[in-house]
């Protein structure tokens, strides 16, 4: 079995790791958005007067990030090309959240709440495979 990463996954990662330096770390630095991942990311991801719902200030940023990673190309990897992807493979998943995953927490990726710049969409595959014409037509925008 050959357990060598593709060079085309090998770039990706590259890109990938750049995109990171260039626009989710600046992101991730600014108006001390890292208090959502150091020691006060509990407190600073809750909003305790809601009953504990997400606060309105991370939910504005890790929109920010999927935009990002959205307009950069890289949000929708693993969805077919007619849904904004790249018709990405399970293996260059499997690689692409691994790497992610070795960095630490931060903005580019986060397995506590799955946000990352790399989404997992399997609910828009199954909507497209079992849906109605209708439920397709309402949901799959929503999704994306």
């Amino acid at each position: 079995m050959d357990f060598a990463i593709p060079a085309e996954l090998q770039t990706l990662l590259g890109q990938l790791d750049q995109f990171i330096e260039d626009e989710i770390k600046p992101l991730e630095r600014e108006n001390d958005n890292i208090r959502f991942f150091d020691h006060r990311r509990e407190y600073a991801r809750t909003d305790f007067e809601r009953d504990g719902w997400p606060a309105h200030d991370w939910e504005a940023l890790l929109k920010e990030m999927r935009r990002r990673a959205d307009a950069a190309g890289f949000l929708r990897y693993h969805l077919p090309k007619r849904f904004g992807g790249m018709d990405g493979t399970n293996l260059g998943m499997a690689v692409i959240r691994a790497h992610l995953a070795a960095k630490g927490l931060g903005l580019h990726n986060d397995l506590q709440n799955e946000n990352s710049i790399v989404g997992n969409f399997p609910t828009v595959l199954m909507m497209e495979k079992y849906g109605t014409d209708d439920q397709q037509n309402t949901w799959i925008p929503k999704m994306l």
